[in-house]
């Protein structure tokens, strides 16, 4: 999931992604919860998983 997750930040011209905090599966939504840091700035994606992303929130500092 990371892997897609890096690839959509890489498109929207993030310069480096790190994560550090755990993955969340969310099971009444069917969907995976990933927060990430970009330019030391907290994002939430919520993602399918085939890999969409169906949200992004943030910056969160």
């Amino acid at each position: 999931m990371r892997d897609y997750l890096v690839k959509y930040a890489r498109h929207n011209n993030f310069s480096n992604v790190s994560f550090d905090e755990a993955a969340e599966y969310l099971v009444d939504l069917q969907q995976w919860k990933i927060p990430y840091r970009v330019d030391n700035h907290r994002y939430v994606a919520k993602m399918t998983c085939r890999g969409f992303v169906v949200d992004n929130a943030g910056p969160f500092d």
